[in-house]
């Protein structure tokens, strides 16, 4: 991805964050979010495979936190990995998803920049629920 697509996706991206901090305020608009960015992610499982697990991790982990169930995680986490799943289901960002695959990469490009903002607090989620930590990657 070109350097003028990154910084427009992260200027994008942290417009959306602010929005984030609105929507966690209200259990189901939150739940909407997670469900239209799970449904956008099953239907293009290939090019998001490269985040896959993570993605699933972040999706569990902000329904436990809404739910009360899971409250380790602190709320600029939880705010970062919203603002991801907006950035994921929005049809126009930096490289508009109507274009087939390439649509997507800047999506991936800013799930991968969320995954290395909270990954100590995904590992927490892991331990909480059961699973290894997920490897130092990327």
């Amino acid at each position: 991805m070109k350097k003028s697509k990154k910084g427009k996706a992260r200027r994008i991206f942290e417009k959306l964050k602010g929005r984030a901090g609105k929507i966690i305020t209200n259990p189901q608009k939150t739940k909407e979010v997670i469900d239209q960015a799970r449904n956008k992610s099953s239907n293009n499982k290939g090019p998001l495979s490269e985040v896959w697990h993570e993605l699933q991790l972040m999706f569990n982990m902000v329904r436990d936190w809404i739910r009360g169930d899971y409250r380790n995680a602190p709320v600029g986490s939880i705010i970062a990995i919203i603002g991801g799943l907006l950035y994921l289901i929005m049809p126009f960002d930096a490289i508009p998803d109507f274009i087939p695959v390439a649509g997507l990469i800047d999506d991936v490009y800013i799930l991968n920049l969320v995954i290395k903002q909270v990954r100590a607090d995904l590992n927490d989620y892991k331990v909480w629920v059961g699973e290894d930590d997920i490897a130092a990657e990327s």
